[in-house]
């Protein structure tokens, strides 16, 4: 009777604990639930909600499905899972070695949100950091766990930012991280997500947050570089930035020696495109590829395989205030200027972390041992335009080709080739070789061919009053940089070149542009010139164009006033027969010896249709007065009474009587009548004859003169209105002892006169 009383204890006692076993395990999800859902805000600080919770108790597994985390005293969602699923080893609770073999987590959305530098998940940090504090206080035993597998599937993060206004977004991620250890700190990752602007990206990495090492393998393509553009705002006011950015990257390193990395890979961008506030395109790159053979900053290595730019475009505007750059520049007392001199942004922008980095990186590391297998920049283009001058200057450098192969910073030199085209019609070619040590020592050479004067007019104009109309321009310049010391050797030529009609304006200086080009040109109507330059280049103030146009502006004044040494090189002679014409006191015709030196002349003006000749006449009237005077007195002393039938062995009888001649004095005495003291005899002469009439005669000698050098030129095809001769002579007592002298200069025809004021154009 007893053993049945307690079999039924016994059996009932069974049922008892069977059935409170099977209330737990039905009653386990709902209470926890519950409970989770009752005291998430007390707890937590955030209401939690879900719409199921399953706990299995005899095999660990814990369900979760639309789990919702709330934003602090929100209804907006901060942490949403569509499911999660947990996977535990309850038996190893038991023993200690808390094992989970999965945890993955399905559709999960996390929304992080940012205002200057507070984030919405502050409040969570703060609460469970204190609640760490206040528990960490006795010394234990570390917690011994694995984490077999940890996955997430189709997650998706928001990231929103007050400032500067981003809204940006990661989905369709997906991660897997195996074997998370209490012994073992090493952390292994992969991932794939992609970028809500655009982009993909594949990753791996293998992290000790012990040691700091990593390893990253990183595959990211096209990935839409606008999404930085708010970033970029802080630096620059532009419209849009654009670009696709791929890399295909494995970086080693530490995070405690971030400077400290080896890497090798490929980097790239496409349709690069960077616009201003006006819609105006500044620059753009077609595509940018850079392959990395080795970076290893440790080792001072620095090799690539290749850098190739293709269709880079720039554009260059000029205007009275400053260039076009200027205007997306953020004035500095309302810009980081990434300087640290201007203020700081109140977040993280990702160009002012770049900055920082690459600072840190060269003040760490020395980048002196690099090289490339292959440099190229193909298919540039520059526009470049002045809108400084009257009229805008619009210039387009295309087929932009820089190349250099085989970089070496251990060569003696690094060799780079340029082509390109310019304007359409001009070709631009060179190659620069560069000492890698300092670059202190270089040489450069290029040469540019057949490019358009007419294409510069607008600085013609603006600056010389004249445009020109033909002509094709090439210049080859061979520069050497010893020391900072500069010496450079340039040879312009311009053919077929043609100056347009002078154009009046306030800002031209005042320089004889088309006297000087037909002074230059050759016998083929050609320029050639050569223009050394040297300088120094310690010297602040000292610049290689400036240098080289204030060169070229001397040889353009210098043509202009003294071009007889230009013209006795293309023309033989002397420079002096291009000076002046020189004849003799009583006489009206050129000297054979004066007319031989002409001749050259005749042929200069021949070959130059455009140039013209001024004449001055310097004699000394009042010498020739008396020579006249002398001349007709001893004339008349000898009996020769018929002047115009004088021959040469006349003359000289005349000129063989010297004026102190007792005879020849005693008539002259007589031929006045008397004796007169104190007086000369080119005085006694004079009142013979009349100093009036003297002085007529003498003035009709010097009209003779003038006419007989403008008939020279005129009987050899040389057309008058390209003789200018002054009217009135000029008094110059040197020429008593020399005889009449016409100095010579040089015009154009139809512009002004560089001769003295009162010459005309030569009519009679």
């Amino acid at each position: 009777m007893f053993l049945k009383v307690i079999r039924r204890i016994v059996y009932l006692f069974s049922i008892g604990l069977a059935a409170l076993f099977l209330a737990v395990l039905l009653l386990i999800s709902p209470i926890a639930e519950y409970v989770i859902e009752k005291y998430s805000v007390e707890w937590t600080g955030r209401r939690i909600e879900m719409d199921y919770l399953r706990i299995n108790l005899l095999n660990g597994v814990v369900k979760v499905g639309n789990l919702r985390v709330f934003e602090a005293a929100s209804n907006e969602v901060f942490v949403g899972l569509g499911s999660l699923y947990i996977n535990s080893d309850l038996y190893s609770f038991i023993s200690g070695s808390n094992i989970v073999p999965e945890i993955t987590l399905e559709n999960p959305v996390v929304t992080v949100k940012q205002d200057g530098e507070k984030f919405n998940f502050d409040d969570l940090i703060v609460r469970f950091q204190d609640s760490a504090a206040s528990t960490d206080t006795v010394q234990s035993e570390p917690v011994r766990y694995l984490l077999k597998h940890l996955g997430i599937r189709n997650g998706t993060l928001n990231y929103i930012c007050a400032t500067p206004g981003i809204n940006a977004g990661v989905v369709r991620l997906n991660l897997d991280c195996s074997d998370i250890a209490w012994d073992d700190p090493q952390i292994v990752i992969k991932t794939d997500f992609s970028v809500r602007s655009g982009g993909h990206t594949k990753a791996a990495l293998d992290f000790n947050p012990e040691s700091g090492a990593y390893n990253l393998s990183l595959d990211l393509k096209d990935f839409n570089i606008k999404l930085l553009y708010p970033y970029l705002n802080d630096y620059l006011f532009v419209k849009s930035l654009d670009g696709l950015f791929s890399t295909s990257l494995v970086v080693r390193g530490n995070t405690d020696r971030p400077a400290d990395i080896s890497a090798g890979g490929m980097m790239s961008i496409r349709n690069f495109s960077l616009v201003d506030t006006t819609s105006e395109q500044l620059a753009s790159i077609g595509a940018l590829q850079i392959d990395i053979d080795s970076i290893n900053s440790g080792s001072n290595i620095y090799y690539f395989k290749n850098i190739i730019v293709d269709r880079p475009f720039v554009r260059f505007a000029m205007y009275d205030d400053g260039y076009n750059f200027d205007r997306i520049m953020v004035p500095e007392a309302a810009a980081d200027t990434l300087t640290g001199d201007a203020p700081v942004e109140d977040y993280a922008n990702i160009f002012r972390m770049m900055a920082d980095y690459i600072a840190y990186f060269t003040r760490e590391y020395k980048v002196s041992n690099y090289k490339a297998d292959n440099l190229r920049l193909t298919n540039g283009e520059i526009y470049y335009t002045d809108y400084t001058l009257e009229d805008k200057f619009a210039y387009h450098l295309d087929s932009l080709q820089l190349i250099s192969e085989n970089l070496n910073s251990a060569d003696d030199r690094l060799k780079v080739t340029l082509d390109a085209r310019m304007n359409t019609s001009g070709v631009m070619s060179g190659t620069m070789q560069v000492n890698p040590d300092g670059f202190s020592e270089m040489e450069i050479g290029y040469s540019i061919r057949e490019l358009l004067l007419s294409d510069v007019n607008p600085y013609s104009v603006y600056y010389v009053a004249s445009p020109f109309v033909q002509g094709r321009l090439s210049f080859e310049s061979k520069t050497t940089i010893r020391d900072h010391q500069l010496k450079s050797e340039n040879i312009l030529s311009i053919n077929q070149i043609q100056v347009g009609e002078k154009v009046k304006n306030s800002t031209a200086m005042n320089l004889p542009v088309k006297l000087a080009v037909s002074l230059l040109k050759d016998l083929h109507g050609n320029i050639k010139l050569s223009i050394p330059v040297e300088g120094d280049l310690n010297d602040p103030t000292y610049k290689w164009g400036r240098a080289l146009l204030q060169v070229l502006k001397n040889i353009v004044v210098k043509a202009a006033v003294a071009p007889y040494k230009l013209l006795a090189g293309m023309f033989g002679g002397d420079e002096d027969q291009y000076k002046e014409i020189r004849m003799k006191f009583l006489q009206t015709k050129l000297l054979p010896s004066e007319s031989d030196k002409l001749e050259n002349l005749v042929k200069a003006l021949k070959s130059k249709p455009e140039l013209a000749i001024g004449l001055v006449q310097l004699t000394d009237s009042q010498h020739e007065t008396e020579a006249l005077a002398l001349f007709m007195a001893k004339q008349e002393f000898l009996g020769l009474k018929n002047a115009d039938s004088l021959g040469q062995a006349e003359i000289s009888r005349i000129n063989s009587v010297e004026n102190r001649d007792s005879l020849f004095n005693s008539w002259v005495d007589h031929r006045i009548g008397q004796s007169l003291g104190l007086q000369s005899v080119q005085q006694k002469v004079i009142r013979i004859y009349g100093n009036e009439t003297l002085k007529s005669e003498v003035a009709n000698f010097e009209q003779l003169r003038a006419l007989e050098v403008v008939k020279f030129f005129s009987a050899r095809g040389i057309d008058k209105s390209r003789i200018t001769m002054q009217e009135n002579v000029m008094q110059n007592v040197q020429t008593a002892q020399t005889g009449p002298v016409f100095k010579l200069s040089y015009l154009i025809k139809g512009e002004d006169s560089v001769m003295s004021e009162g010459s005309q154009p030569y009519d009679n």
